[in-house]
């Protein structure tokens, strides 16, 4: 096997026997955009590559789950039969897929696979029974444009949710066989199938933690000199970044590429658990692994950070309580 490929399972069951059937799915292929990975649980089609994507640390969201009977361009507000407006973070991701895959394929791949993330169906639509106007809604409000908003015949949509304890993960998910359209930072051929992707994650995550947005950060260097990086995740004693992670590294790599002349110190500190020298080593292990994930993941120039470690040295609350000690497990990023 391939080593930087995973597979995509799903079961078809029949009378007889259940077969498996399985299609491969990339981390990170090499005709991905830049800057873009896939959603943190979530598979990608064979072959399929990153061609666009936004997030968003906050944001208000409609889920169709009823068809799209009417779209108001100037207000860009969609006439909807069942709907869910919810709020959280968002992210939104293009696929192209290779010729040759058709849009009933593609998305009945991912509707196998769903249940195996977790995810429950809502609702399901295909062709004109998603509505007259649903190209222009999903042209309106994520990346794509054109290119998913002037081909619906072919289309297929599928609204899903993955509930984890207070925390909800919705999907929003629309493919289409392309047929007509321009976007000058996508190129596709007539037939070939793309694939939009929109997850929104609400409620309070298992760790109560909200990653500090990009905004916020440029905010508090100027205003304080330094930054708690909420959301950078390890395992207990590793230096491995933890995939729930990812949100908090988006925002820090949005910043540093807002402000390119701005050079950073990653410092990272621990508890008073363990021996001295076990925590000093953990510490600077953390930051340099942040470090490393600008600058392999979002292209951030390395000479631009530096990691530090402080080990158990600086602490923000008392190390006598379970809280106190998870307070002082933390990256803090500082000015150079």
């Amino acid at each position: 096997m391939i080593p930087n490929r995973r597979k995509f399972v799903h079961t078809a069951v029949s009378l007889a026997a259940a077969a498996l059937l399985a299609f491969t799915a990339q981390r990170a292929a090499a005709a991905d955009k830049a800057g873009c990975r896939d959603f943190d649980g979530m598979m990608r089609f064979q072959n399929s590559a990153i061609a666009l994507c936004d997030s968003r640390n906050f944001a208000e969201y409609t889920l169709p789950t009823g068809k799209i009977t009417g779209f108001d361009s100037h207000t860009n507000e969609a006439e909807i039969e069942a709907k869910q407006d919810l709020e959280g973070r968002l992210t939104q991701l293009l696929y192209t897929v290779p010729k040759g895959a058709s849009s009933a394929e593609v998305f009945r791949s991912y509707k196998d696979y769903l249940p195996s993330a977790g995810y429950r169906v809502l609702y399901e639509a295909k062709g004109p029974a998603f509505g007259v106007s649903q190209g222009s809604f999903f042209e309106s409000m994520g990346p794509g444009g054109q290119i998913v908003g002037y081909s619906p015949d072919q289309s297929r949509y599928l609204a899903a949710v993955k509930e984890d304890g207070a925390a909800k993960t919705y999907i929003a998910l629309y493919i289409v066989e392309y047929d007509d359209g321009y976007n000058p930072m996508v190129t596709v051929e007539k037939g070939q199938v793309v694939v939009r992707l929109d997850a929104i994650q609400t409620g309070e995550l298992k760790n109560g933690m909200v990653p500090v947005s990009a905004t916020e950060i440029a905010k508090r260097l100027d205003t304080s000199g330094q930054v708690i990086l909420s959301g950078i995740l390890f395992d207990f004693n590793k230096s491995q970044l933890k995939p729930d992670s990812r949100p908090a590294l988006d925002e820090i790599a949005s910043f540093l590429k807002q402000d390119p002349a701005r050079k950073v110190y990653l410092v990272g500190h621990t508890d008073n658990v363990g021996g001295f020298d076990s925590n000093m080593q953990l510490s600077q292990a953390r930051a340099d692994a942040v470090a490393a994930d600008l600058v392999t993941t979002y292209g951030i120039n390395a000479a631009r950070l530096k990691g530090h470690g402080a080990g158990p040295l600086a602490p923000i609350a008392s190390n006598v309580t379970d809280e106190g000690r998870a307070k002082n497990r933390r990256v803090e990023l500082i000015p150079q």
